[in-house]
């Protein structure tokens, strides 16, 4: 063989052996349900990590934090770009409705809804050898409904609307006591006709929408169709409407069809699954749980065991679960000591480390040593990480030595991440993964779990006029906040230089953050710019008492014999008023500081003291 002759060999061998989803370069086209974080830059970012080219459409046709989504207008550029994709991923709720929160408060006519499910149809033909994978949300039953994403009445009415729904769930399983039926008739009188009225007709056109998504699975249409239950607690108007296309759906093999707790996990679960069909892979996936509830934990806003939803998330992206051989994955499921979960805000979740939690990390640790990817999902808590799992994580070094960690929102989205970006991990760069982890560690544990209560805490004296607002608007003053937070905790117990860690809050409310690490060390270091407006400030009310001292002191004369003038007793009075008003500022911008210095202080001893 001649020199050339081994040239191409080998090239064409390390093409080989190179293949990889990295290396092919396959392109998803990813419609998300909205512009919310968890929902587009953390799917995008974690699907182009692991190798993949994503086509979104325009941000202005999506749903956001005060505007509706364009379906019609998204529907064009999936017709304009299908021809560009390996795959595509599409939230019917942006398609159908304009977005996740669209689905709650539309009054669109069923014939509007039904033209544009059939465009969505229409796409298996024109497409034919384009894998289409689909998802959809049953329309939540919250106790209460927060400004601008539910109805505007929810807000009244929402707690009785939410009661009403749990009756009908009761009635529906096993019928009403008397009391409970006493209840129906009270509620029924205190709320309007015509809210019930919107509301279950709303509920009513949705639930048609997907019984035809699954007729559709059923016949072929969409490769896989997903099912999300939105805040499905037990015994609600969800729940309830749920088992019903559940039974619907019966018949249909697990590999076309899947129905089970969660929205905002469904975009990046639905890319794995496409990153799995194309490489034919089908992850053998292991379940560990610390001492307690286990699988049979039902968490907040789930309605069902855990368990069950694991293995249906499994089941979602082609996956099997084994217990007796080497898994490609281990998802180790931290769980409380009891059944049930609560926030992770509360006082209790504080690191003080168990025995069972130090044995659960001992299992973690083995499995990593013997080379097996380990991704936790950190349910211990609602909505933000356990933070003894943390520090056990942190006191061990093995913060970084995971595959992937999840511990945010309910249960159902951290499993949903957690399998995906376990799976998808093995084909990430180091530097890639790291930054994956990073953004992990940064929203659900250092501000879901500890800075999110904080920055509440910094919004109330903030409104109160307690401490000083810096930034124009009360928005891009709690960002500042949080931002400093975030970069200190990457500083101090990431080991990550703070500079690369950015911070916003895009649909201008506590509960939704986004971190974006960047590559090279650009964001400014919000501590020092906030110690600089301290500064400032400080010193600008400084120099107003000067200046008031001053012209207090040119209104009085010094005579030749030594005498003082004073001028006339009404301007000495004005100028007096206004150099005790001037001091009267700087002291209380003074205190204000101090109550700040105090609250961050305060906010510091919540987490563990970081290793030397």
């Amino acid at each position: 063989m001649n020199l050339l002759q081994k040239a191409v060999s080998l090239a064409v061998a390390s093409f080989f052996l190179c293949a990889s989803p990295a290396a092919l370069a396959k392109t998803i086209l990813y419609v998300p349900q909205d512009d919310r974080p968890v929902d587009y830059e953390y799917t995008v970012s974690t699907a182009e990590a692991a190798g993949y080219q994503v086509l979104t459409p325009p941000a202005q046709y999506l749903s956001g934090m005060n505007f509706h989504g364009s379906p019609d207008k998204l529907m064009a550029w999936v017709d304009a770009n299908a021809g560009k994709a390996d795959a595509m991923v599409l939230s019917i709720d942006s398609l159908v409705y304009g977005g996740l929160v669209d689905s709650r408060k539309h009054n669109l006519p069923m014939e509007t809804l039904t033209a544009r499910l059939e465009k969505v149809e229409a796409l298996h033909k024109s497409h034919k050898k384009v894998p289409i994978y689909v998802f959809s949300t049953v329309m939540r039953s919250p106790w209460a409904g927060g400004k601008g994403v539910e109805p505007d009445y929810y807000l009244t009415m929402g707690s009785d609307i939410y009661q009403l729904a749990s009756l009908q769930a009761k009635m529906d399983e096993e019928g009403l006591n008397p009391q409970e039926r006493n209840d129906w008739f009270a509620i029924m009188r205190r709320v309007p006709m015509e809210y019930l009225q919107d509301w279950y007709n709303r509920r009513r056109k949705n639930m048609s929408i997907n019984y035809r998504l699954i007729d559709d699975a059923r016949k072929g249409v969409f490769t896989y169709y997903s099912l999300g239950h939105d805040d499905n607690s037990v015994s609600t108007q969800s729940s309830l409407e749920s088992k019903y296309l559940e039974m619907a759906g019966d018949g249909i093999p697990k590999t076309a069809f899947g129905s089970f707790p969660g929205a905002d996990q469904l975009g990046l679960l639905l890319i794995t699954r496409a990153s799995n069909d194309f490489n034919n892979y089908h992850p053998k996936i292991t379940v560990i749980y610390p001492l307690g509830g286990g699988e049979k934990t039902v968490p907040r806003y789930d309605g069902q065991a855990i368990g069950k939803t694991i293995a249906s998330h499994v089941e979602a992206i082609g996956g099997t679960m084994v217990d007796n051989e080497r898994p490609d994955l281990l998802l180790a499921v931290n769980t409380p000591l009891t059944t049930s979960t609560t926030e992770s805000a509360n006082f209790e979740n504080f690191p003080i480390m168990l025995q069972s939690t130090r044995d659960f990390l001992t299992q973690i640790e083995k499995a990593v040593n013997l080379g097996i990817p380990v991704s936790i999902v950190d349910m211990a808590f609602s909505n933000g990480s356990d933070n003894t799992l943390v520090y056990g994580l942190y006191q061990d070094q093995m913060m970084y030595r995971l595959a992937a960690y999840n511990g945010w929102n309910t249960a159902s989205n951290s499993v949903g991440y957690g399998i995906a970006q376990g799976v998808l991990s093995k084909y990430m760069t180091a530097d890639a993964h790291r930054d994956m982890l990073t953004t992990q560690y940064l929203d659900n544990w250092a501000y879901q779990a500890n800075v999110r209560d904080y920055i509440y805490r910094m919004q109330q004296k903030l409104e109160a006029g307690v401490v000083t607002q810096y930034y124009p608007t009360l928005n891009k003053e709690l960002q500042s906040r949080t931002k400093e937070q975030l970069q200190r905790y990457a500083s101090t117990y990431l080991g990550i230089d703070p500079k690369t860690v950015d911070v916003t809050l895009p649909w201008q409310r506590l509960f939704e953050v986004y971190v974006d690490v960047k590559p090279a060390p650009t964001v400014p270091l919000e501590a020092d710019v906030r110690h600089d407006m301290n500064s400032r400030e400080l010193q600008s009310l400084a120099d107003e008492v000067s200046e008031a001292q001053a012209k207090l002191d040119a209104s009085r004369t010094v005579n030749a014999d030594g005498t003082v003038s004073q001028a006339d007793p009404a301007v000495q009075a004005q100028l007096q008023a206004a150099k005790a008003a001037a001091q009267a500022r700087y002291e209380q911008e003074k205190q204000a500081q101090a109550i700040n210095h105090s609250e961050e202080k305060a906010q510091q001893s919540r987490t563990w003291a970081a290793q030397k």
